[in-house]
């Protein structure tokens, strides 16, 4: 990974971890209900940082932004993170 520049980097990353969530998702949304490998699969860690609720929005009356977003990690996006990783790490 020395030769190759950090946006690339970065956007395989990215990309891995969004192709593994949406994975997971359609993994769970095919799996039975109730059953120990969809909650396996399903079950997400959030990280929020900002909000409505927590005073970060601006409104103008027409306009309304809000300075948040949520980081939400599950299984299969830890997953394709991996996969993401060795991809990036050995084929150049």
């Amino acid at each position: 990974m020395k030769n190759r520049s950090i946006s690339l980097i970065g956007i395989g990353i990215l990309s891995g971890v969004m192709i593994g969530t949406a994975l997971g998702q359609l993994l769970g949304f095919m799996l039975p209900e109730g059953s120990t490998v969809k909650q396996f699969f399903l079950t997400s860690f959030d990280f929020k940082f900002g909000s409505i609720d927590s005073g970060l929005l601006v409104d103008f009356g027409v306009v309304a932004i809000d300075f948040g977003f949520i980081l939400r990690f599950n299984i299969a996006s830890i997953i394709g993170f991996a996969i993401a990783y060795y991809l990036l790490r050995y084929f150049r």
